[in-house]
């Protein structure tokens, strides 16, 4: 291969790709649907939020073992009034969805097995999470009595599915704006980088470039400027979205390799079609089949549908991606992942230089 012949075809090929404006729709198309994902979903925490109001005139344990009795199912906020008075107020006003008012005394009263005397506020609409805090009021001055458990419970977690953890750990615009990066990776790699060298197959550019420079330097260009477009892109998109993976080096190397494979399936097609139109036409047709796993990975499929996609590589690349975004082993094996990616792509780059050089035969 020749550096120099790389570098002055790679150069010549992102001018022609600027004037082009389907190689600016294959790009803009993709951010646009991510910056909407981004506005649409949200990611906030879907847990009930309470605030519990209380006035003491010593310190009290029961507010903050109210808040340890439901913190599994609602977010507590603890907030301190002077007064009897004052906690009926935050509650009418909407302040708090529950009051609590203490006698002195109180928390030994309970710990001697007595039964003093406790004033509770309670909006006439109360809220899902002030719900939450009246219903589980028993069993916390229970705790603060140290009284033991009517009956002996005992809870076995149930393992989730792993992508169903993963979408949940990630959160949906999250997962939204993940699946919109695939899509400009695959728009790019599969639209964009075929377009140029259909159209120079098309306007016999491509034999003069073949006069001076060997199909594997006309490869390397080629897939150079896809490189290039995915380094500015999908930084862009992150950047407006305003995501950003807990593992940087994780998403970069997901994105790498996933971009040189489906670069070189791309100009794979690129080299089987006539022209440029007629790469156009059947484009979103074989998109179809590279996207799709994108968006079964963390769903519920059948046994056969799930070790297909553990063979294709934009569903590797996808569990890749969802590890790096979250900075957790959400799914297992990434030398796995990185080994099918990176095969298909061996594979890609093989059929495009047999099928380059039948042409030239």
């Amino acid at each position: 291969m020749h550096p120099r012949l790389i570098l002055t075809i790679f150069r010549k090929d992102v001018l022609d790709a600027i004037r082009d404006s389907r190689v600016l729709v294959a790009v803009l198309v993709p951010l646009g649907i991510g910056l909407f994902y981004n506005v649409t979903f949200d990611d906030d925490d879907t847990q009930p939020k309470a605030t519990l109001a209380y006035a003491s005139p010593e310190q009290t344990r029961l507010p903050e073992t109210l808040r340890e009795v439901v913190g599994d199912v609602t977010d507590v906020t603890l907030r301190q009034a002077e007064s009897a008075a004052a906690v009926q107020r935050l509650v009418e006003d909407e302040d708090a969805d529950l009051g609590l008012v203490l006698p002195t005394g109180f928390d030994a009263a309970v710990a001697r097995g007595e039964a003093p005397a406790l004033t509770v506020f309670q909006p006439a609409s109360p809220s899902l999470g002030g719900d939450f805090l009246a219903a589980s009021l028993d069993l916390a001055l229970r705790r603060l009595a140290g009284q033991a458990a009517p009956a002996g419970v005992q809870i076995a977690v149930v393992a989730e599915e792993e992508g169903t953890l993963a979408i949940e750990r990630l959160g949906l615009r999250r997962w939204a704006v993940l699946t919109s990066v695939m899509f400009l990776i695959a728009m790019i790699s599969m639209l964009a980088v075929p377009v140029i060298l259909a159209e120079e197959a098309e306007r016999k550019t491509l034999d003069a470039l073949t006069m001076i420079a060997s199909y594997a330097d006309v490869t390397a260009a080629k897939a150079l400027v896809g490189l290039c477009y995915v380094a500015l892109a999908v930084p862009l998109l992150l950047g407006l979205t305003r995501l950003a993976p807990d593992d940087v080096l994780g998403f970069v190397g997901m994105t790498l390799a996933l971009s040189v494979t489906l670069i070189g399936f791309g100009l794979l097609l690129g080299g089987l079609f006539r022209s440029a139109n007629q790469l156009n036409t059947w484009s979103g047709v074989l998109l179809l089949p590279v996207l799709a796993p994108v968006f079964l990975v963390g769903l519920s499929v059948p046994d056969l549908v799930a070790a297909v996609l553990l063979a294709l590589p934009t569903s590797q690349a996808t569990r890749l991606a969802m590890n790096a975004l979250s900075g957790e082993a959400l799914f297992p094996d990434p030398a796995l992942s990185y080994l099918v990616v990176l095969a298909w792509g061996a594979a890609a780059y093989a059929l495009l230089l047999w099928r380059l050089s039948r042409r030239e035969g």
